[in-house]
């Protein structure tokens, strides 16, 4: 049995909107420095995080099973810059799904099943589905930071066509994600 200390289950945009979102940010980073900006290896859409993993080989068996009949999402698109817990008092600063939401709040649903049915404690918030560009240090108001950011879609659209296991390691300067798994989803308009 394989176990993980701490892991996520979640969707990592391609190469191009990768690279649309590192021009984006770049242009706001810049101008607000006292923000922790993510690194482009860290970009990702998460669909549960799960923390500690006991047993990595059932976690995978029951993602399987549980995503492989959820139809992909024939295009996402992000944009609209946001904050969590709100733009006046904000920890994180993130870009949300545009185009795909509630085709990808369904796999997030399925990939949520699996995790209970792999004995994690259900998630207590509603997804939302999100991709974090920054993290404030102490709560602040962000609004400039997000009318810099902007509300137009940052890149192309794409399919989303599998869920990626990860790993985090956090103990090193900021978190370091290896790629686990990946988990194809049904084909897109099955």
């Amino acid at each position: 049995m394989t176990s993980l200390g701490r892991g996520f289950v979640a969707v990592v945009p391609p190469d191009d909107v990768l690279d649309a979102i590192e021009v984006r940010v770049a242009s706001v980073r810049a101008e607000h420095e006292h923000l922790r900006w993510s690194r482009r290896e860290q970009w990702h859409v998460t669909l549960r995080f799960l923390g500690a993993v006991p047993d990595v080989d059932a976690l995978l068996a029951v993602l399987h099973a549980s995503v492989a009949a959820v139809p992909g999402v024939d295009a996402l698109t992000l944009g609209g810059a946001g904050a969590f817990p709100t733009v006046r008092r904000a920890s994180i600063i993130w870009f949300g799904a545009r185009e795909g939401a509630g085709a990808l709040a369904r796999i997030a649903t399925a990939v949520e099943t699996a995790a209970v049915a792999a004995g994690f404690t259900p998630e207590p918030r509603d997804f939302r589905a999100h991709l974090t560009v920054a993290r404030v240090p102490r709560p602040r108001d962000v609004a400039n930071v997000l009318a810099a950011l902007g509300d137009e879609p940052v890149g192309p659209a794409w399919p989303v066509a599998d869920v990626v296991f990860v790993s985090s390691d956090t103990r090193a300067t900021g978190a370091v994600y290896s790629e686990v798994a990946r988990i194809p989803l049904a084909r897109m308009g099955a």
